[in-house]
């Protein structure tokens, strides 16, 4: 039987929510869950690998929620997954790499990058605002957001 790595990233994503204050691990859950099944969404609408970007969905805040640290947490995020990723023995390099990347540029929502950098950005936005779509919206995913309406018909 073949191994399913989004299950595989799932379940490693699963073990350090746990670990998690109680408080945070709702919150944790379903942004890092939602962002995933949007960036797949994403993905699929737009031709790309719709698998990558589920795993980069779940990902893309580990070491922000693991570390509780906000401040470049998207570069320092990278850092952190490549050694999970490798660890699993299911990614080659260049898969590693597209991750890391994607996982690395995620906050910087103002500028365009590759097309999977750009859908977990989107899937990102995305997921911000529809958990709860009565929290005001951020400034930095005003453009984002509108550009998303029209490629949906939202």
């Amino acid at each position: 039987m073949e191994i399913n790595r989004v299950e595989v990233i799932a379940a490693v994503v699963s073990e350090m929510i746990s670990g998690l204050p109680k408080e945070r691990q709702q919150k944790a859950y379903v942004h890092l869950f939602g962002t995933a099944q949007t960036a797949g969404l994403i993905a699929l609408r737009r031709g790309l690998d719709a698998e990558l970007a589920q795993i980069c969905g779940l990902l893309h805040d580990y070491y922000k929620l693991q570390t509780d640290i906000d401040e470049d947490h998207a570069k320092k995020g990278a850092d952190a997954v490549m050694p999970i990723l490798a660890k699993t023995g299911l990614f080659n390099v260049c898969e590693i790499g597209n991750i890391a990347r994607a996982i690395a540029n995620h906050s910087d929502k103002e500028n365009v990058g590759l097309p999977l950098d750009e859908a977990l950005k989107d899937a990102d936005v995305l997921q911000h605002i529809l958990q709860n779509v009565t929290y005001p919206m951020k400034d930095k995913y005003v453009k984002r957001y509108e550009k998303l309406k029209k490629e949906f018909s939202l």
